[in-house]
């Protein structure tokens, strides 16, 4: 694990087309992750990215008319956050959710779930997994045939989280949160969100001109920008962080995001609380 801030660039990333038929029209579809385990676990970049002993974060990448083949089952949660375009979520008994920008997809572990476009745009969307998983440990199931689970995908609209600004409507610092998951010490969005005691994931907005600033106590946190652009303030240097560019925030050192763009900066932010 990562002792030290650090910037994962888009721009480094390659995208990765190994996962099960991603080269075949009709399910096509690529990842890059910023965060991922060691050698040997979900890491499709591991020459650039944040090494984690508790989770790993990317974007999955689906031209409009694609889907994810049949329905496959992981060994940990599974979260999807959409940041462009529109999917139809289907698990293994045909229960679907129609998910939109900053919605979430909440997928226990062993729920059999897929994803297809949905509408005339490309789908960008932001996965995290709370745990690592080796290569190979997804199941893959195809076919007529039911999947049954215990339990089942929750859906988190962005029209039901209620932004919260606490002590950050102050000018120069003014942005607001919400949260699609709420880790054990979260009470915001505690209604809709749901709970975990692996990871907290929220969407942080800045304002233009405004920044935030805090101490990391909880967890290592991943930032990653969503919309807009930033600077970092990095001891004394100053860096600029485009969209989908990830900084990585380790516990004991202070977050320093400036809004530098004319438009909000919007940051999903994810906390590991094993960390």
């Amino acid at each position: 694990m990562a002792d030290r801030i650090q910037i994962v660039r888009h721009r480094d990333l390659l995208p990765f087309w190994g996962v099960k038929r991603a080269t075949e029209p009709g399910f096509m579809r690529s990842l890059i992750t910023w965060m991922g385990g060691p050698e040997g676990y979900i890491n499709t970049n591991i020459e650039h990215v944040v090494e984690s002993q508790h989770c790993a974060v990317g974007v999955m990448d689906m031209a409009v008319g694609n889907r994810q083949p049949g329905v496959h089952v992981h060994t940990m949660n599974e979260i999807y956050v959409i940041l462009d375009g529109q999917v139809e979520s289907i698990d293994g008994v045909g229960n679907k959710h129609i998910a939109g920008p900053l919605d979430c997809l909440f997928i226990p572990t062993g729920v059999p779930h897929g994803v297809r476009t949905v509408g005339d745009q490309d789908v960008k969307l932001l996965w995290i997994n709370d745990d690592l998983e080796k290569w190979g440990a997804a199941v893959y199931l195809e076919g007529p045939d039911p999947a049954p689970a215990e339990n089942e995908i929750s859906l988190i609209e962005m029209k039901d989280l209620e932004s919260r600004w606490s002590n950050s409507a102050v000018p120069g610092e003014m942005h607001w949160n919400v949260n699609w998951v709420a880790g054990r010490e979260t009470d915001h969005n505690s209604d809709v969100a749901v709970p975990s005691d692996r990871i907290s994931l929220e969407l942080c907005v800045v304002q233009p001109a405004n920044r935030i600033r805090e101490p990391v106590r909880d967890g290592n946190q991943l930032f990653v920008v969503a919309k807009g652009q930033a600077v970092a303030k990095i001891d004394q240097d100053t860096v600029v962080l485009d969209r989908q560019d990830a900084i990585f925030f380790p516990i004991g050192t202070s977050i320093d995001l400036r809004c530098i763009s004319d438009e909000p900066l919007a940051l999903v932010k994810i906390v590991e609380l094993s960390s």
